[in-house]
């Protein structure tokens, strides 16, 4: 079995590795949602609106982000589902740009059902240049050493 609820510590925090946004990213993750808009989309069309080039969705730095965490291999097996997400955009993200993330352990608590508890992470998400750009949390219910 992977961590459990009882293997965080509140306070602790993790660094992520980088993941440079590219085209074929946004293309994709376009495709994916449906969301072609032309700030995502278009080099000229987002140029117009003073961005140096497309900018990403903004749910894709998110989830990237989530999954740079969960590739540390911190989350694994000991995840039993998403409780929720509350995430803030800070600036934009654009084509290129390389992603980091910090995680911190905000929360940890057993629920009533001694096999199960609950943990809550606090992201801030950060570009190549220091720019912060995104922060949010990610709650999930996790197993316990019991579970």
């Amino acid at each position: 079995m992977g961590l459990a609820v009882e293997d965080f510590e509140v306070g602790r925090t993790f660094e992520t590795r980088g993941r440079t946004v590219g085209e074929g990213d946004i293309s994709l993750y376009a495709g994916l949602v449906g969301d072609w808009t032309p700030i995502h989309m278009d080099d000229h069309f987002a140029q117009a609106q003073g961005w140096p080039a497309r900018i990403a969705h903004g749910t894709l730095p998110m989830n990237m982000a989530i999954g740079m965490f969960s590739q540390m291999g911190v989350l694994d097996d000991g995840v039993i589902g998403a409780l929720g997400v509350e995430w803030s955009f800070r600036g934009p993200v654009v084509l290129g740009d390389t992603i980091y993330a910090t995680v911190t352990v905000l929360e940890t608590r057993v629920t009533s059902n001694p096999a199960r508890g609950v943990v809550k992470f606090g992201f801030a998400v950060r570009t190549q240049a220091g720019a912060a750009v995104q922060d949010g949390t990610l709650t999930v219910m996790m197993k316990t050493r019991n579970g």
